[in-house]
């Protein structure tokens, strides 16, 4: 049986999620050297009249939140390439696909929602056509 379309939905999560990896990584990458981000941080700062916390815990915190972002998205881009993998040897991968989906959405804050969203719909058309074979059979 062919599997055309999970192959495509787990590709375009493939991309999405390493889009979102190679973003992550760049903003965590500069948000740290830009000078005009600890100044609009200040900015801020003082706009809000805020006396906790400072600039540099500020942007350490974004650093931090980024990085956090990118380690979580190339995690679900893997599971992508090994649920693609998965597919093309056996077509067995919707339990992957299913899991992936849910816990990258939930671990990116929802900014992987779309990646996530196709991971999802691959994942159910392989369990449901995995299903169908084993019904015929």
């Amino acid at each position: 049986m062919k599997r055309t379309g999970e192959n495509v939905f787990s590709f375009v999560g493939v991309v999405l999620f390493g889009l979102l990896c190679i973003g992550a990584f760049m903003i965590f990458g500069t948000i740290g050297e830009n000078a005009g981000a600890k100044d609009l941080v200040q900015e801020f700062i003082n706009d809000e009249n805020i006396k906790d916390v400072t600039a540099t815990q500020i942007i350490t915190f974004l650093q931090n939140f980024f990085l956090y972002l990118g380690i979580v998205s190339l995690l679900c881009t893997a599971g992508g390439v090994l649920s693609i993998v998965r597919i093309r040897k056996n077509g067995s991968a919707g339990k992957v696909l299913i899991t992936t989906a849910i816990l990258g959405g939930v671990l990116t804050l929802f900014v992987g929602l779309f990646g996530s969203i196709a991971y999802l719909i691959a994942g159910i058309t392989n369990v449901s056509k995995n299903k169908k074979l084993a019904r015929q059979n």
